[in-house]
């Protein structure tokens, strides 16, 4: 597979924007060699909202040619997220079908085919014909065979690095010091340790997961195309639905992708009153388990797939009310981490005891 072209150049965020834009736009020349000869004022620089990790700019030509994304990473984000791991299994599931084509490197970020698609809205992500779809195409995503990462379940390892990590992180702002001060890393580490003790007997299937598969990451057609006409009617695939965004990827129990999705209809506001209900959970899971090849599912066969989701839908609040606590210090992105850590672990806490029954009954 061959390696995109690299840049030893790193962008700086703290640098003001006409400053920013025109750092893009010669890195865009200088990886991309249709590029090279353009005018900078000939290339329209836009900023895309969405994401909380990294900052995205959308680089348009005058000409012909079509637009491509400019990725920065967020300041520090490499205490969360292995950059060359997450090359490695972007360049893979572009070849499975998966996410933009990586077209440059540069020090902190990357340069990508740009996706003629939009986000989906966290309402929209619960809408009956939406989460059908997601269900399908994550099953095609889960049998995607990516090599070059561990096989084994990395979610509580990297969960445990991160509570350590901010254990010992000093925050400048007087108030999210108090708040961290406030927790209690002990009852937290507990938690989570029995919490990995419970999925170990879940008899989850392990597959490569995408693990942030919010609204954000889900791209579907503009309306009025072909491609939304098609989705609309079933068809799901490439064209149709696209995930993006797989710095969080590796191989997982495989209710986590489910139960991640379930725990986005909340928003970043985390408004949990949307969480799917049993019906909705069931439409999702016998979408799957129908793209999977299996035309009739029994109801155990759904019961089963619910159970997974509903448990491993307290390790997404593991997962990111702690990564929130290293984003806390770190980033330089307008969001209150530090409330949404909160508002994670208070949910983990109140979901605990009803979504833990299933286990004690089976």
């Amino acid at each position: 597979m061959p390696q995109p072209k690299h840049a030893d150049v790193n962008v700086d965020l703290q640098q003001d924007e006409a400053s920013l834009f025109s750092q893009a736009v010669d890195l865009c020349q200088a990886l991309l060699p249709q590029w090279a000869s353009l005018p900078e004022h000939d290339i329209k620089v836009t900023k895309v909202s969405g994401g909380i990790t990294n900052m995205l700019l959308k680089m348009t030509p005058s000409s012909q040619r079509p637009p491509v994304l400019v990725r920065v990473f967020g300041d520090h984000t490499d205490e969360v997220i292995d950059r060359d791991a997450e090359e490695t299994i972007s360049l893979q599931l572009h070849e499975a079908g998966f996410g933009a084509e990586i077209l440059g490197t540069f020090g902190n970020g990357r340069v990508e085919s740009w996706i003629h698609m939009r986000p989906l809205k966290p309402q929209e992500m619960c809408e009956r014909g939406n989460a059908a779809s997601i269900a399908r195409r994550l099953a095609d995503f889960h049998a995607a065979d990516i090599k070059g990462t561990s096989r084994k379940p990395q979610v509580f390892q990297r969960i445990l690095k991160w509570l350590d990590q901010a254990a010992h992180l000093t925050y400048p702002d007087a108030d999210k010091q108090k708040a961290k001060e406030a927790k209690d890393f002990t009852a937290m580490r507990s938690e989570i340790l029995e919490l990995q003790h419970i999925c170990e007997q879940l008899e989850s299937p392990v597959v490569f997961s995408h693990n942030d598969l919010l609204s954000g990451n889900v791209m579907i057609p503009h309306e009025g195309s072909p491609e939304l006409e098609a989705l609309q009617q079933g068809q799901v695939d490439s064209s149709t639905m696209q995930f993006i965004d797989f710095e969080y990827g590796s191989y997982n129990y495989r209710g986590y992708d489910f139960a991640n999705n379930w725990c986005e209809y909340a928003g970043f506001e985390g408004d949990y009153s949307r969480y799917p209900d049993d019906k909705q959970q069931a439409l999702f899971v016998t979408n799957y388990l129908q793209q999977q090849g299996n035309p009739s599912p029994t109801e155990e066969d759904v019961q089963q797939l619910m159970k997974e989701g509903n448990v491993l839908a307290l390790v997404s609040h593991q997962f990111w009310g702690t990564w929130s606590l290293i984003q806390a210090r770190y980033s330089a992105i307008d969001f209150d981490y530090m409330e949404y850590s909160s508002i994670r672990w208070d949910e983990y806490y109140k979901r605990k005891a009803d979504f833990l029954v299933s286990m004690k009954s089976s």
